[in-house]
């Protein structure tokens, strides 16, 4: 059984916290090498993982043999990495968001596809296992016909400076929060979006914006998005109206009422027991990053494209994202 060697490039949280671990822990992936140019991080995850290191992406692919590339840097780098990674016949992962703009995103898929790679986006909210209920109901169209969809998501401001520059982030709050649940959602429509609106708000002294709307129409379906840099402890909240009844997703909870009956699930889980004044749920063991990593991992072990978002659901998103911006009147 071959294994894939993978390189990692990146070696801040989101590598030495999850993309290293959950690539080595699959069992058809090792990991090969990180690239890093932050000469002190390369070497504190060279090191903690006893992995070479070296300064870009480059040098990586021309030192090393490599099948798989995991990107882990900040948006505006993606495209150049995901370039060179195809050009060398790799498969790639990509956090999220795909790139900064959609025409970006067009050339990485255009490359990905010329090369017939294996690639997939990093987005977390499907890989909950309430959301993977969730759609697996919606898939059976459970709730008839949709009516509407409507999702909150309000986090902490994040903490690295990149995030503000907008040069480099792509944008504030939208570009950061809105691609994950904007994956899911395209899953439950078959045709594409129109938006219909969008708006932005700083709510500091920032020079991206904080606080952000969005208003699609699927085929005349109304889609309503809203986030914001605001809450320290998270609040995310995903609600599906159809003619038949509805759901309410949380990544620690799913409830809501399908032809008149009541359902609730915690982290995937129906309760164990119902003593009448609550039910007892088996404790939670989710790990939705481990979860879409090894994913991809199964999907690039077996040469297979069809991932669950390959490099044209970042398109789409990228697409949707760019329109928002341009009707929200933010100049890039």
């Amino acid at each position: 059984m071959t294994t894939l060697a993978v390189g990692v490039v990146g070696a801040g949280w989101m590598a030495t916290d999850y993309h290293i671990p959950a690539f080595e822990s699959h069992p058809r992936t090792r990991v090969a090498a990180v690239a890093e140019r932050d000469d002190e991080r390369r070497a504190a995850a060279a090191e903690e993982f006893s992995l070479p290191g070296y300064p870009d992406v480059t040098t990586m692919l021309a030192e090393t043999e490599l099948d798989v590339v995991s990107i882990c840097t900040p948006p505006a780098t993606h495209e150049s990495i995901f370039l060179s990674a195809v050009e060398a016949g790799c498969h790639v992962l990509c956090e999220k968001p795909l790139t900064i703009d959609a025409e970006s995103a067009v050339r990485m898929r255009d490359a990905a596809h010329d090369r017939g790679v294996v690639t997939q986006v990093g987005y977390l909210n499907r890989y909950y296992e309430n959301y993977q209920r969730a759609l697996e109901l919606l898939s059976n169209a459970l709730l008839g016909d949709l009516v509407e969809v409507s999702v909150a998501n309000h986090s902490a401001a994040p903490g690295q400076g990149w995030y503000y520059n907008p040069s480099v982030s792509g944008g504030g709050v939208a570009r950061d929060l809105f691609p994950h649940t904007l994956d899911v959602v395209l899953d439950l429509f078959e045709s594409a979006p129109t938006v219909t609106d969008a708006s932005v708000r700083h709510l500091q002294d920032r020079p991206v914006e904080d606080a952000a709307r969005l208003s699609l129409s699927f085929a005349g379906v109304p889609a309503e998005f809203s986030a914001t840099w605001t809450q320290t402890d998270g609040v995310s909240r995903f609600l599906v109206v159809g003619t038949e009844g509805w759901l309410e997703i949380t990544p620690d909870r799913l409830s809501g009422e399908v032809h008149g009956r009541p359902l609730a699930f915690e982290h995937g889980n129906l309760p164990i027991v119902d003593v009448g004044v609550a039910d007892l749920y088996p404790a939670g063991t989710e790990d939705p990053h481990t979860a879409r990593i090894h994913d991809f991992a199964d999907h690039a072990a077996a040469g297979d494209t069809d991932t669950a978002a390959p490099v044209d659901r970042g398109v789409a998103i990228a697409e949707i994202l760019d329109t928002a911006y341009e009707q929200a009147g933010v100049q890039r």
